[in-house]
């Protein structure tokens, strides 16, 4: 544990020194939007307007999607390299260690610094100028907050025919999926020796088309005419509904099979960066 926590420390450092400068840009995008905004508005002669909390939450989505996209590959994709990754090869650590590494800083450490820093800075922008309306932060707690009750209100109108999917709305539900897609493209970037995240985007459609020729007619099997005996004899939604078990389990236990799903696919990540940690050679 003590040459594991040393060398998290040593690899964190190098991640500043890889993608600090580029991480804190993006963090304060939120602040450099504002100002920009306001210094344009000036200049036209319209005074200073600040950007309201839709603008800035748009630009925090979009920064943190390059994010995820390109911080595994400007992190770790010296690995491929012959001189660097040679170098990495050579640190007295196991494979084991190497990979959770990797994981924590791509997995924790990046987006928790992201989101730290952007909040906060959002936060003060609003304190001093109150024309920015709410935080992005408070922003997200009051669409929690609507969305939990418009479904609470859906479960008690349709007599829990519909599940409760409030706890769907939680950030927390979503951490894993955030995991996942910083796990992929650091596998993207472990594997593809150039072009690491456009590389990587390109599996992914090339997967998800694939995907979709094979699935696709299995769940179109039978069920195109189910639906139009269920029409013809006027079930209700609930007795349709009933009529597929699967469909009707999967909309009871949406988190469970969410939960398993990332659950099963994050493992394999992590297990397919660990063999290739292991197994690369210059």
């Amino acid at each position: 544990m003590n040459r594991f926590g040393r060398y998290l420390v040593t690899d964190i450092k190098n991640a500043i020194a890889r993608y600090g400068i580029s991480l804190l840009i993006m963090a304060t995008i939120s602040l450099t939007g504002y100002l920009l905004c306001g210094f344009f508005t000036t200049i036209v002669g319209t005074g200073w307007h600040s950007m309201g909390e839709v603008g800035r939450s748009v630009m925090m989505g979009i920064t943190f999607v390059v994010l995820t996209i390109t911080a595994p590959a400007k992190i770790y994709g010296f690995i491929t390299d012959k001189k660097e990754g040679s170098s990495f090869l050579m640190i007295p650590a196991s494979s084991l260690e190497k990979t959770l590494s990797m994981i924590l800083v791509c997995c924790v450490i990046v987006p928790l610094a992201f989101f730290a820093v952007y909040f906060t800075l959002d936060q003060i922008v609003c304190l001093i100028d109150g024309r920015c309306g709410n935080s992005v932060i408070m922003l997200i707690n009051n669409g929690q907050t609507m969305l939990t009750d418009t479904f609470q209100k859906l479960s008690q109108e349709t007599d829990s025919f519909i599940p409760d999917y409030s706890c769907l709305v939680t950030p927390w539900m979503y951490m894993d999926d955030l995991a996942q897609c910083f796990l992929i493209f650091l596998l993207g970037a472990l594997i593809f020796k150039s072009s690491k995240p456009a590389k990587t985007i390109g599996c992914l459609i090339l997967l998800s088309m694939v995907l979709s020729m094979i699935t696709t007619p299995i769940v179109l099997h039978g069920t195109i005419e189910r639906f139009k005996e269920a029409a013809a004899s006027s079930m209700s939604p609930e007795e349709l509904f009933q009529s597929f078990p699967f469909l009707a389990w999967s909309m009871k236990h949406a988190v469970l099979l969410d939960f398993i799903s990332d659950t099963v696919v994050n493992i394999g990540l992590a297990i397919g960066i660990y063999f290739r940690v292991r197994k690369i050679k210059h």
